[in-house]
């Protein structure tokens, strides 16, 4: 009975301390992988997508800030980089260590291109995106996300590199869905 109570005990602390972890005050910090790709049978090209983010909780449970998403595609001499600013709101429902999220961002992305070192292009554009998830406390501080985005706006650059070449498959291209993998770290008041 005595281990019941004290289960029972840990069990609502650690709830509590989930519960803070959102709380207003509170900030986050981390990053978003959509996908590192690098091929290993006679592929010679990479693949990498992250957006590091801030964030501060201006209520219990909703987080505003921005992030840095980045986008690198290389290949045979070919190379596609975006990188921009993207303010984002956040929202983490519950209470528990397991908590569902719904975000959306909005900004601006510059894409460069180059083929074979020669015909490169470059556009700044406006970029979007609305996310729905799951974030796992692993402690009061730590949290891995695992999140399904709608990518929508421009990305004149890098759809001009990627139309008709035989490698145009990618995670962050304007108009497309990605699971995103996350990590965040989170600070008190």
């Amino acid at each position: 009975m005595k281990a019941f109570f004290v289960t029972l005990t840990l069990l609502a602390l650690g709830c509590s301390g989930a519960m803070a972890q959102t709380e207003r005050g509170g900030r986050l910090m981390g990053v978003n992988v959509g996908n590192i790709t690098i091929p290993t049978s006679g592929g010679s090209g990479t693949i990498i997508s992250l957006q590091p983010t801030y964030g501060w909780f201006v209520g219990n449970g909703l987080a505003v800030g921005a992030g840095i998403p980045f986008l690198n595609i290389s290949s045979n001499g070919t190379r596609a980089t975006q990188i921009g600013i993207a303010p984002f709101l956040r929202y983490y429902m519950g209470s528990s260590q397991i908590k569902p999220f719904l975000g959306a961002s909005v900004g601006v992305i510059n894409s460069s291109s180059s083929f074979n070192g020669g015909n490169s292009d470059s556009s700044t554009d406006a970029l979007y995106s609305f996310t729905g998830g799951v974030a796992f406390f692993i402690n009061r501080s730590v949290s891995f996300d695992l999140g399904l985005t709608y990518t929508g706006g421009q990305g004149a650059a890098l759809n001009t590199l990627l139309v008709g070449t035989p490698n145009a498959l990618t995670p962050n291209v304007p108009k497309a869905l990605n699971i995103t993998l996350g990590f965040q770290v989170y600070f008190g008041k």
